[in-house]
């Protein structure tokens, strides 16, 4: 992720304190459902090993050196960065102990690359699980939704991180602490490495600075993964844009076996898109001497492929009676009528659409996830227009883009420098591998169509947002694909009816509304303070859209919202073993 340069200001003292003062109030308030012991596990199809697996395998992101990472301490404060009470304010998940795979503690999906690294060893990175692992609260009870919505606060850590870096650097009580516990590490390296490591921190935090925060759960990951292909590794900083259209983390069950991903639907096969994912989140690429035959990156395809191939197996959340309340039956099956009647058109369930067998290699079968028209749902169009609108200059990818539409002064849609990018780093790193025939098709998810080489290409036009399955969608608020409604009751009320700013960060679900608590009386001054205030009058966080049914006919009484409500609760996912 490219930025562009400036002067980097330190936080205040007095600022941060007053921040550390606010999240103990919501600290405390959780405190007595962690330490009451690991979270409850709900059953979604994974054994325990296999969930481990899905946490602590690396994607191939790079972020700094493992070691600096665990001895850093935090800005302003003696404890460890990853204290795992620092991890939590962040929105990130501590882990619940040390464990084969994650022997030192890391915060779930925070993981050490697995190969050697330079002089001071292996990186440390992120994957999957880390933004697309949440716990939420209720009535006591740490509950673990694997494959959910994380509350995570991509900007805030980006933030503390690299004071917590230049901290260590400008005071020299907290860089002898530091090098103290690196034992193993030159004592004359440290200092040359720890600037360096800070300055490009430094520079990530200043690129993912937009002025609208992102808050908890939500990330502009396009944006960075264009920065990053774009305008980093193609050393053009006129292709760099801010990342200004936040989304907020999908959920992950049934994903693999949806024939478009991504809230705008430009992925059409799993390894392409889960690469260009990485590249996003501290991947690195390398377009060395405009060599499309040397074109790689640090991404791990086999650990990609891996990780789809477990999420596959991902079931949506079940309702928990015993901790979260019985379900109305009768209520439920009115809802049942009334999602069948309303939603069920375009999100599909509980008998749910497969494309053709004839369309796909083997006849095979995608869920049929309906792209709907910005024109027709009219939800905040700013991750569209970002997308669609966006142009650069191709570089050393010229010759792979020529097909492409060219401006006058020669720039071609962004998405297909990505797309380019992204095709011949994952053919490269096939080939190398001698992965060829049916198990390069594997590799790629059996995207093919009868008779191609080439995997299927995503959503093109007109530019729309996936309205997908809603199974298990009861853990995973806020929602829109920009996080602008609280609950599915408002999502189903009136546009002028819906929160215009609610509180995001808290884990305590609403049972009655599905979401989590998030009006203002719900929380003390101090907890306010430490949680992330929504506005949607803001750019990019528009509430309005979705109006559904139609205006023209009579609205969705509340009775009718509260039985949809308790439907949601039982909803069943999709049958997918048809691929």
């Amino acid at each position: 992720m490219l930025g562009r340069k400036g002067l980097f200001v330190l936080a205040g003292v007095a600022g941060f304190l007053g921040l550390a003062a606010a999240t103990d109030a919501i600290m405390s308030r959780r405190q007595a459902v962690e330490q009451a012991g690991p979270p409850k596990v709900l059953d979604q199809g994974w054994s325990d090993s296999l969930r481990e697996q899905f946490y602590y395998t690396s994607q191939g992101s790079q972020l700094l050196p493992y070691v600096f990472l665990r001895a850093l301490e935090q800005p302003l404060s003696d404890k460890l960065f990853l204290d795992p009470a620092h991890i939590a304010e962040m929105g990130f998940l501590p882990a619940d102990g040390p464990s084969q795979l994650n022997p030192d503690s890391l915060p779930i999906g925070f993981v050490k690359d697995p190969r050697p690294g330079g002089a001071l060893g292996p990186s440390v990175g992120m994957t999957c699980a880390a933004c697309h692992t949440a716990d939420i609260e209720a009535n006591g009870v740490r509950i673990r939704i694997d494959g959910g919505a994380a509350l995570a606060d991509y900007q805030l850590f980006m933030k503390r991180l690299s004071r917590a870096l230049d901290n260590t650097l400008a005071d020299p009580a907290k860089f002898q602490r530091f090098a103290a516990r690196l034992v193993a590490a030159d004592p004359k390296q440290i200092r040359p490495a720890l600037e360096a490591t800070a300055a490009e921190i430094r520079r990530l935090e200043a690129a993912s600075w937009t002025p609208v925060p992102y808050g908890r759960g939500r990330l502009d990951a396009f944006g960075h993964i264009l920065n990053a292909v774009a305008a980093d590794a193609l050393g053009e900083p006129a292709n760099f844009r801010m990342p200004d259209a936040p989304v907020s983390y999908p959920f992950l069950w049934t994903t693999p076996a949806q024939r478009y991903v991504q809230w705008n639907g430009v992925a059409g096969n799993p390894l392409g898109r889960n690469l260009g994912e990485v590249l996003g989140v501290f991947g690195h690429t390398s377009f060395a001497n405009g060599n499309p035959g040397a074109f790689a990156s640090t991404a791990l395809p086999g650990n990609l492929v891996a990780l789809e191939a477990w999420v596959a197996d991902l079931k949506p959340p079940p309702w928990p009676e015993k901790e979260l309340g019985k379900v109305d039956a009768a209520k439920a099956k009115r809802g049942a009528e009334l999602f069948k009647t309303h939603c069920s058109g375009c999100h599909g369930g509980p008998e749910y659409r497969f494309t053709p067998a004839a369309d796909t290699e083997g006849g095979r079968q995608w869920l049929a996830v309906s792209m709907v028209d910005i024109a027709k749902v009219k939800t905040d169009p700013k991750m569209l227009t970002n997308f669609t609108g966006r142009f650069a200059k191709p570089g050393v990818l010229g010759p792979l883009v020529a097909n492409a539409p060219h401006l006058s002064d020669g720039q071609v849609p962004a998405g297909a420098v990505l797309l380019a990018a992204v095709t011949v780093i994952t053919e490269n790193s096939l080939r190398a591998q001698g992965i060829t025939g049916d198990a390069r098709k594997q590799w790629y998810g059996w995207r093919f169509a009868p008779g191609s080489t080439a995997p299927q290409s995503g959503w093109l036009t007109p530019a729309s947002y996936k309205a997908g399955p809603l199974a298990g969608v009861w853990a995973t608020g806020p929602f829109l694909h920009n996080g602008s409604v609280p609950t599915v009751y408002d999502l189903l009320s009136p546009e002028d009816e819906r929160p215009a700013r609610f509180y995001v960060g808290a884990k305590q679900l609403d049972t009655q509304k599905l979401g989590f608590v998030s009006s203002p009386d719900a929380f003390t001054e101090k907890e306010r303070e430490g949680l992330f205030l929504f506005d949607t009058n803001l750019a990019g966080n528009s509430n309005r859209g979705h109006a559904f049914p139609d205006p023209s006919v009579a609205k969705l009484s509340p009775d009718d919202r509260t039985a949809i409500i308790e439907y949601l609760k039982i909803l069943e996912g999709p049958d997918v073993r048809r691929h």
